[in-house]
């Protein structure tokens, strides 16, 4: 429902109608993006981290076809989008771009990190609450497909996925906290 609901308004918008297949594209992997940013956190309350872990990737891959897409639609807007004089929705997606390489960036390389178990949670967290705010804010901020009913669905979804952040911290460093001191997996 998450992915659904959004996705159908993005795809079924009028602002598609006779648009190229990369604008189709780059809407609807923005989209999916925007709407997995809400479940990521939840996703991390459970025990089994791989869900959230692949659900993660997807978003990076999702994200990057997105910006491909906008590249093959046209090069000189996103050139200028991700320039210091582009418009501020397209700066809280560059932003946005790369908190997400960082979350996963962290994600991936979460025991090989020199720092403490809740140093790499508090940072964890920290990064996922700048990707969802600047990723729901462009999408909101961006005219087009998620207009009138897609804005109030993207703002419930990011509300979602920003409490959900606070909620997926505490319940992790929850269990941490009661698992055995030399147990390996309370990192």
């Amino acid at each position: 429902m998450a992915v659904a609901v959004p996705l159908t308004l993005a795809v079924t918008d009028r602002h598609l109608a006779g648009a190229s297949a990369a604008l189709v594209v780059a809407t609807a992997t923005g989209t999916l993006a925007a709407s997995a940013l809400a479940v990521q956190p939840l996703l991390a309350r459970r025990r089994r981290i791989t869900r959230h872990q692949i659900l993660g990737s997807i978003v990076l891959a999702l994200v990057l076809v997105h910006v491909g897409a906008l590249f093959v639609e046209s090069p000189e807007d996103a050139w200028f989008a991700l320039s210091p004089d582009g418009p501020t929705r397209a700066r809280m997606a560059l932003f946005a771009t790369l908190a997400l390489f960082g979350v996963v960036a962290l994600g991936a390389l979460r025991t090989r990190l020199p720092i403490s178990a809740a140093a790499w949670r508090l940072l964890h967290a920290y990064l996922a609450v700048v990707v969802i705010t600047l990723g729901i804010g462009h999408a909101v901020l961006t005219d087009g497909a998620l207009d009138d009913a897609g804005t109030a669905v993207l703002l419930l979804l990011g509300a979602v996925g920003l409490l959900g952040v606070p909620a997926a911290h505490v319940t992790r460093s929850r269990r941490a906290r009661q698992r055995a001191p030399g147990d390996p997996s309370a990192s």
